[in-house]
């Protein structure tokens, strides 16, 4: 086992196992062919993912900006998510 994310896709890599991440958190490794990825059933498994802030800072401006900007960037870096309906 390992608890790091890097260290789980090298030990995969090396040929000591497998793991269940998600693709989004292996794209430098499928980029460059170190790892091949599968999916977990026909369709794969989807999580949400929330952000959790306290009441008071929620209309906060830099709250905000930070949600703005972490949704912006994940959509425009991390390969395989998709906007939740």
């Amino acid at each position: 086992t390992a608890e790091l994310t890097p260290m789980t896709a090298q030990l995969v890599a090396a040929g000591r196992g497998v793991a269940a991440l998600p693709n989004w958190a292996l794209t430098e490794y499928t980029e460059h062919d170190l790892l091949k990825t599968v999916r977990l059933g026909e369709k794969g498994v989807w999580r949400t993912l929330y952000a959790a802030v306290r009441v008071e800072d929620e209309q906060t401006p830099y709250v905000q900006e930070f949600l703005g900007t972490a949704r912006d960037l994940c959509f425009k870096t991390l390969s395989g998510i998709r906007a939740v309906r």
